[in-house]
């Protein structure tokens, strides 16, 4: 790269960067939509699933049968080296392995059972990316209000700012008045930077989660419509409670205990010895010429009767009971608290002001005008401006907190209980 291209690139980049920003729309149903297309951990997570459908067609396999060819390298009797004649000793024998007790059919049954859980696994752990998507989603679309607040103060007070300070040139304002409503101005300035970094890290997050190009900006859009719907008279605890048996984790549990009990038969069948049947040919080497023979052979279990593989398999099956067992109680224990959470968020919403939000622009616009005709100090200025803020914004995480009690609850049965 010769000088002047470096020149033109070193230029031209900023607004080369800048042209591949996209603004990617997005509503909880179509970011689901990419979190089951395009997120790696659940693309990594499906090939389990033939893995394990591989292994099964592994175990329907017989075993190869083992063929064995026998030379003489030297003929005595004609001195003839590697003597492939009529004259010459060779033999062939060939042997097949037979399982017995059923080892074949119960392997199958074990890896059939082990293709269960991994389908089972993949939906857990779509469960768990899926609450994870819906709580980030939230939190960033909430964090885009915030800081429209922020936005729409800061322009009200700049604004307010132009007009003192030729007041002040004039002489009718005192500098004070000004120097405090700069602060302010600051201090509005530093909370919306701080609310931007967490904005930048839950957008970094969801991006990843959808596996979207960092750079793009993200636009979130979320049905509030909702928080007016909601009814959970509608929907007891026990309804809930007996949604939790679908629940992937907890068919995974009942699926490992039948896995457990498979592994068990199977490593008792193991105890039983193979069983192998042979063919021989032997063309010179024998009491006679062209010796052909039928041979079997059994293993004697006197020493391995695979006894620790069996009491290992066996333990297996009581720890799988208890893993169920705890499984279980957890996800009770969890849907019974976030059942409670969501009836205190629901009664909190229900008992706000929810036209707070919408005149939040003509108290801004009132107070200020307040101010200029001097009908309120510049102290009660500023007080009102920090409560409706204070106020907006405490709105907003109530909103939020009856959203993501909503999502934990969806996570937790498994289901999308709440839909929007």
């Amino acid at each position: 790269m010769n000088k002047l291209n470096f020149i033109i690139f070193f230029f031209l980049f900023p607004f080369f960067t800048q042209a591949q920003k996209d603004t990617v729309n997005l509503t909880l149903k179509s970011a689901e939509l990419l979190l089951f297309e395009q997120n790696f951990s659940l693309i990594a997570e499906k090939y389990n699933i033939d893995i394990a459908e591989a292994q099964i067609q592994q175990a329907k396999l017989f075993e190869n049968p083992t063929i064995s060819l026998e030379q003489n390298i030297y003929n005595r009797l004609n001195n003839k080296y590697f003597d492939v004649g009529k004259n010459g000793e060779a033999a062939i024998e060939i042997e097949q392995t037979i399982h017995l007790a059923g080892q074949r059919n119960k392997q199958i049954k074990l890896e059939k059972i082990n293709k269960d859980i991994a389908q089972y696994q993949f939906e857990e752990t779509l469960r768990i990316l899926h609450g994870e998507l819906n709580e980030i989603f939230i939190e960033t679309y909430f964090l885009q209000k915030t800081i429209k607040i922020y936005d729409k103060e800061i322009i009200s007070l700049e604004n307010l700012l132009t007009g003192m300070k030729i007041q002040f040139q004039k002489g009718n304002i005192s500098f004070l008045e000004i120097s405090r409503l700069e602060s302010m101005l600051l201090s509005l300035k530093k909370e919306k930077n701080e609310q931007e970094n967490s904005l930048f890290l839950s957008q970094s997050k969801l991006n990843q989660l959808l596996n979207i190009a960092p750079q793009n900006i993200l636009q979130l859009t979320l049905d509030e419509n909702t928080l007016n719907q909601i009814d959970l008279s509608q929907l007891s605890y026990n309804t809930l409670k007996n949604m939790l048996s679908e629940r992937s984790d907890i068919k995974t549990a009942y699926s490992s205990i039948s896995a457990s009990q498979a592994n068990l038969k199977l490593q008792k069948s193991m105890a039983v010895p193979d069983f192998s049947v042979k063919g021989m040919y032997d063309r010179a080497g024998n009491f006679i010429n062209n010796y052909f023979a039928l041979g079997i052979s059994i293993s004697i279990p006197i020493f391995n009767r695979n006894q620790g593989n069996i009491k290992s398999a066996r333990l297996n099956v009581h720890r799988a009971n208890k893993e169920k067992e705890y499984i279980i109680n957890k996800a009770e224990s969890e849907l019974f608290a976030s059942y409670n959470q969501l009836n205190k968020a629901i009664e909190l919403y229900q008992s706000i002001n929810k036209n707070l939000e919408k005149n939040f622009d003509k108290l801004i616009i009132g107070t200020t005008e307040n101010f200029k005709n001097k009908n309120i100090s510049l102290l009660e200025f500023i007080d009102y401006y920090k409560s409706y803020k204070k106020s907006c914004l405490q709105f907003y995480e109530t909103q939020k907190s009856v959203f993501l009690t909503m999502e934990n609850l969806n996570t937790i049965v498994g289901k999308n209980i709440f839909t929007y």
